[in-house]
């Protein structure tokens, strides 16, 4: 049977117009279809671009983290030791950092290092910039009212921002400038200068424990980023303590600084004890980025053995100036016979002030080079196994770092008297410290005393 032409005119009209009719977006099937049917002879496929990669990459914002650590136990009346860890997880640089702490209401402030910024019935400490992987540590000391339990509470905040410079060009046709993500290297006499400084006794009995006090000090005209500190100690000598956040690995102490800002210091300690008599020494050198270095060396002469044992304690360190501090010495008879006649003489640094002893009994006072010598009257006799104490209680008067010793001897010293020194930093109402303007005190005040 033989169509019709002009049915078949009309379905030949249809089918055209049902072509032009399809979705442009079906074509592309087509063609990922043929695609897929050629790459079975081992063509390689294209990945897709992702519309991302070619967005520019900006670093991460920073990450600060808090971290309170504090014994779950403790006995009653006995102040508790908190301590509170910043850290910054990322590279990026965390700006004005605080760290806030609302005292709880059955407890009462101690102390604190660093100091807080500002006390009252919240603590809080400015910690400035923390630099990418920066670590800031905290110690706080709280004493309970009362036995109920204790709940403190530590919080961090912090700012992220970014700054942009636009030059405006002044000459027509001039080109902007170009800029660089690259961080640039300051000049030679624009990069920080890193100073240090070691106080720690010259002379010391080899059964004694000896501790140094490290200053290091930015003397520099910007900050130092990156900073580290490290004391690789003599095998003769045996570490037995180091300030936080330092890091002992036998005989290498590590400190991660980060930022030391022009003109700030930072006060490191490590407590050390000889294994024999000698001469023992370490080394102390600190670093920056931009490789800005600084070494130094301390050396102690060690020998005899002390038949009289020292403990002294600070009440407070750091202490604010106008506040009053209380340094307790115990005496012990440590041999196997008692001592007789005990002689304690104490030099009181410039920068603090004497307000009452006990007991309060001298026979000397005067003014020396290094500030304020008080001599005790002699105490007769103390037994084996027993213990004298004094306790000085002394003002601050003036913003720095400074060092109290004490000379304390007796009949059985053949050796000469033993010397203990004990450092402390005082800060003004801002929390500044100038450790630059304080004189630097003697390694030794045992040649002077005797």
């Amino acid at each position: 049977m033989k169509m019709p032409v002009p049915l078949m005119r009309a379905m030949l009209g249809v089918a055209l117009f049902l072509g032009m009719m399809t979705p442009i977006s079906i074509l592309p099937r087509f063609a990922e279809d043929r695609m897929s049917a050629s790459e079975g002879d081992g063509a390689h496929r294209v990945a897709p671009i992702d519309p991302d990669d070619c967005l520019p990459k900006y670093p991460p914002p920073p990450v600060v983290k808090i971290s309170v650590r504090v014994p779950a136990c403790s006995d009653p009346g006995t102040a508790i030791k908190y301590r509170i860890c910043v850290e910054n997880c990322s590279t990026a640089e965390a700006h004005h950092v605080v760290v806030k702490n609302a005292l709880p209401a059955n407890a009462k402030f101690v102390k604190a290092d660093p100091a807080p910024t500002k006390q009252g019935p919240e603590l809080q400490w400015n910690l400035g910039t923390i630099g990418g992987g920066g670590v800031r540590e905290i110690i706080l000391v709280l004493q309970p009212t009362n036995k109920d339990d204790v709940k403190n509470c530590a919080r961090v905040q912090f700012e992220h921002g970014q700054c942009v410079v636009t030059r405006q060009t002044a000459l027509p046709g001039a080109k902007p400038p170009i800029i660089s993500t690259v961080p640039e290297v300051p000049a030679p006499g624009d990069r920080p200068i890193l100073d240090i400084q070691v106080f720690g006794l010259r002379k010391q009995f080899v059964n004694l424990d000896t501790v140094y006090d490290i200053i290091i000090t930015n003397k520099g005209k910007t900050r130092a980023t990156n900073t580290e500190a490290r004391a690789l100690v003599s095998e003769k000598l045996i570490v037995k303590k180091v300030s936080a956040p330092g890091v002992d690995a036998k005989n290498l102490v590590e400190w991660k600084l980060g930022i030391l800002e022009p003109g700030a210091s930072q006060r490191l300690q490590i407590t050390l004890r000889p294994t024999e008599a000698g001469k023992h020494c370490f080394k102390v050198a600190a670093e920056a980025d931009h490789g800005v270095k600084k070494e130094v060396e301390h050396c102690t002469e060690f020998g005899g053995v002390s038949a009289l044992g020292i403990d002294m304690a600070e009440s407070e360190d750091p202490v604010f100036v106008g506040n009053q501090t209380t340094f307790a010495v115990l005496i012990r008879s440590q041999g196997s016979a008692a001592l007789t006649n005990i002689r304690l003489r104490a030099i009181v640094p410039k920068g603090l002030k004497l307000d009452r002893a006990t007991p309060p009994m001298f026979v000397k006072r005067e003014n020396v080079k290094d500030g304020e010598l008080i001599e005790f009257a002699v105490l007769p006799k103390i037994d084996v196994g027993e213990q004298a104490r004094y306790e000085i209680t002394v003002a601050a008067g003036q913003a720095g770092y400074t060092r109290f010793h004490i000379d304390v001897n007796c009949d059985q010293l053949t050796a000469g008297p033993v010397v203990v020194q004990e450092g402390t930093t005082i800060v003004d109402g801002r929390g500044k410290v100038n450790v630059q303007k304080l004189n630097r005190p003697r390694n030794s005040v045992a040649g002077q005393l005797r």
